[in-house]
């Protein structure tokens, strides 16, 4: 029992090292990293907790809860790229923590809690996403905190009401994704039928639904006919649009297991022998736990988007259910004296990454055009954007982010042309492609940076 104490102690030390540490180094990717980030650095500086923007427009694709924390954050302690990303790390401390917790109470086992805690902190794509200032850890979080609240309101009714606290908050990060708790809560619920007392479970389900409700209304009256051509079209791209080829539509499901099968090691036979022997033990309670994988495998697999890291909030129950295969197929003794042997290098190797982390740099090329687009422009002048005709919004959402300026993205020709020509703004950033084609030897112009494949210069009057 003792050791089984230190194991939760040294795990829980090493979680926080791998997972907090490299945070310092690095910046964010575009899209999702710098496209949050943006969102809560306009939040700070302008006060807009209630009307989130995007360079200047209403943000209306995602619930705002992800972007009032980055800027809760930012308030405390200064814009910056590790503080981007601090949220989703001690999330992802925090799920590491809660897995231990979810395991012991499940399997009535402290060493398998320890396992399930060994194989969360060591699942390298939740380490990948755990570093990056992305909506996915804290929704896994968050989804893994309801869960823990509902095994508690057995006990207790007054889980309920945190249980929809969780609810509210997974569903204020990722709306449609945050619907998959109410259908799980009601899958276990079906066939005991165990008693829900009004008094709790209605307030529970007003805090769980009222607020996502309370936005979306907030927006409709406020926008009203822009909200819902936006919102669509974000609908239409990530969840419900056609794809190609066609057939594509009905290939989901495969296409998530052969992503899991080709990154969850070296844990998936574990899994799987988990999700076997928990079938085979027929225990009602341990049925939550492949009922949880199965209603996020299957809102993943429904969906336009087939990202792997989409099926994150399942991987709690992965790490438990990985546990439970552990431990069915090594003898205990033989686990026990495997940890005595792996844990002293998993240290040596934790403490090696906290001092020196992998660097991945992805705003290199931008960070020279955001500080030439800084000197040549007045704090309340924009500047236009064209790459190749295409919408880069990775390279705007990066701009916005680094730089102190709003701009004008231009993403075909013709726009390109009228903006050259209308004097609607006279600094310009576009690929040298575009810069060779449309204005190096026909438009008076004087270059200001160069950086990677893009071109920063200001047309003269």
């Amino acid at each position: 029992m003792r050791s089984t104490r230190l194991y939760f102690w040294i795990f829980t030390i090493l979680s926080g090292l791998v997972l907090l540490a490299p945070i310092r180094k690095g910046d964010l990717a575009g899209y999702d990293d710098a496209r949050y980030s943006m969102v809560a650095k306009d939040i700070v500086l302008h006060g807009t907790w209630m009307d989130i923007q995007a360079n200047g427009a209403p943000a209306l694709e995602h619930p705002p809860l992800f972007p009032w924390i980055q800027a809760a954050f930012f308030l405390g302690f200064g814009l910056s790229d590790p503080i981007a990303k601090l949220p989703s790390a001690l999330c992802g401390f925090g799920t590491v923590l809660l897995t231990y917790w979810l395991a012991r109470r499940m399997l009535n086992d402290s060493f398998a809690a320890s396992l399930a805690m060994f194989v969360m902190a060591g699942s390298i794509y939740f380490l990948k996403y755990a570093a990056r200032a992305m909506t996915d850890v804290p929704f896994t979080f968050f989804f893994l905190c309801s869960v823990c609240a509902w095994l508690l309101s057995e006990e207790d009714s007054r889980w309920y009401l945190a249980c929809g606290l969780f609810v509210s908050m997974a569903m204020m990060t990722r709306a449609m994704m945050g619907f998959s708790l109410p259908i799980l809560f009601a899958l276990d619920w079906w066939p005991t039928r165990r008693r829900l007392p009004a008094s709790y479970v209605i307030p529970a389900a007003a805090i769980a639904f009222v607020p996502l409700a309370a936005w979306y209304a907030m927006w409709i009256h406020r926008y009203g006919s822009k909200f819902f051509e936006i919102h669509s079209t974000f609908l239409d791209t990530e969840v419900f649009g056609a794809l190609s080829p066609s057939w594509r539509r009905y290939t989901g499901a495969p296409e998530y297991v052969w992503m899991i099968a080709k990154s969850y090691w070296p844990w998936l036979p574990a899994m799987i022998a988990g999700i076997i022997a928990t079938i085979r033990k027929k225990d009602r309670k341990l049925y939550l736990l492949l009922l949880w994988s199965a209603v996020v495998f299957a809102l993943c697999a429904v969906t336009r988007s087939r990202v792997l890291r989409y099926m994150l909030p399942a991987y709690p129950a992965f790490a438990v259910l990985s546990a439970a295969g552990l431990l069915w197929l090594v003898p205990e003794r033989y686990l026990r004296l495997g940890l005595r042997v792996a844990t002293p290098v998993l240290a040596a190797f934790v403490i090696w990454i906290a001092i020196r982390p992998p660097v991945n740099l992805h705003a290199s090329e931008i960070l020279p055009i955001v500080s030439a687009t800084n000197a040549a422009t007045s704090p309340d002048e924009r500047f236009a954007f064209y790459d190749e005709g295409q919408p880069r919004w990775d390279e705007v959402d990066q701009m916005l982010w680094y730089g102190d300026r709003r701009l004008i993205p231009l993403f075909d020709r013709e726009k390109l042309i009228d903006a050259l020509h209308s004097g609607q703004t006279r600094v310009f950033v576009m690929d040298e492609q575009a810069y060779h084609a449309y204005v190096d030897s026909h438009i008076g112009n004087q270059v200001i940076a160069r950086s990677g494949h893009l071109v920063c210069f200001f047309i003269h009057s």
